[in-house]
């Protein structure tokens, strides 16, 4: 008898995806690997997304209709909940799996220690339509990885702004037990779940495609860079924590990178009183360099200058 196969909890969340939330959930029915839960959670979907879900779920599978919107955080804890998974995986439903995806994940994963909490590859860009952009991690036409991409040990390299691609990402469900799950006051969930696992868990990387990641205007990532987004807010929360959980020069310097980058975004941005706190938290550790003293400036004066940052964006496009 060969040993059994853990179970693995896809929890798959949907807000307004009815043009791809079928084709999502169809890229997990054709998982080649056997031991498979789905929750899916809607969280409060205003198009046809419940209707396109409930006609393609199989009786086996569970879902959650949320009667309000609760956000990315509130609605995958939901999920969270019901999962019996060994291992974890956080779905976007505009995103798809590779037939193969779960397979090599798990096979993976058992070869890793438990100081092990989490795993993730890379991903092929898709557009809305389907078509193929690339990949996430840049490589050369052969395939090959031009990118340095960390592993094991992670948390400084998370900190400076290094990218783990969480889309990706297969996760042990008792890391997410050990840490409560999703940090419910932030409006999105990636950057502080890295931070706080990566800081107790070591991540595993496999130079593999295992997610076609949909490229979709009006995403999270998208509105990152919005006027006065209030997503940067959920960000400073995170540098917070950040700042009490770093003990060594290395990572000090990782997060006066990131609080650096902060600091630039809220002056583009016109964040300038979330400015100022992120120059404070920088002086905790440093004085601020001319440059950034600059800037601090500009945010105490609150110098408009989005639509000169947005001008620029669209010319590096």
């Amino acid at each position: 008898m060969g040993r059994k196969q853990p179970l693995v909890s896809i929890i798959c969340l949907c807000y307004n995806h009815e043009r791809f939330v079928a084709e999502c959930l169809q890229s997990v029915f054709r998982q080649t690997y056997p031991a498979l839960e789905l929750i899916v959670v809607d969280d409060f979907s205003k198009d046809r997304s419940v209707s396109i879900i409930e006609g393609v779920l199989r009786p086996q599978d569970q879902f959650i209709q949320n009667c309000d919107n609760r956000g990315v955080c509130r609605s995958f804890n939901q999920g969270l909940a019901l999962a019996k998974g060994k291992y974890i995986v956080d779905l976007a439903a505009d995103d798809v799996l590779f037939p193969d995806t779960i397979a090599k994940q798990v096979a993976y994963f058992e070869t890793l220690s438990e100081e092990y909490g989490a795993i993730f590859g890379d991903a092929v860009l898709i557009n809305e339509t389907g078509k193929k952009l690339g990949t996430w991690y840049k490589r050369t036409a052969q395939g090959k990885r031009l990118q340095h991409v960390p592993c094991g040990d992670v948390f400084a390299a998370v900190l400076a702004g290094t990218p783990i691609l969480t889309v990706t990402a297969m996760t042990r469900r008792s890391v997410y037990e050990a840490l409560d799950g999703y940090d419910e006051s932030l409006l999105y969930e990636d950057f502080d779940f890295l931070v706080r696992a990566s800081r107790r868990w070591k991540y595993g990387f496999k130079d593999e495609c295992w997610v076609g990641y949909r490229q979709v205007k009006g995403s999270h990532s998208k509105q990152q860079q919005l006027r006065r987004t209030q997503q940067m807010e959920s960000t400073w929360k995170v540098c917070e924590k950040a700042a009490v959980l770093v003990q060594t020069p290395e990572e000090i310097t990782a997060l006066l990178i990131r609080l650096r980058n902060g600091l630039r975004q809220c002056f583009f941005l016109e964040h300038y009183a979330l400015g100022a706190q992120y120059a404070a938290l920088y002086r905790r550790f440093k004085p601020l360099p001319s440059s950034l003293q600059a800037i601090a400036w500009a945010c105490q004066l609150k110098i408009p200058f989005y639509q000169v940052y947005r001008t620029y964006q669209k010319l590096r496009r």
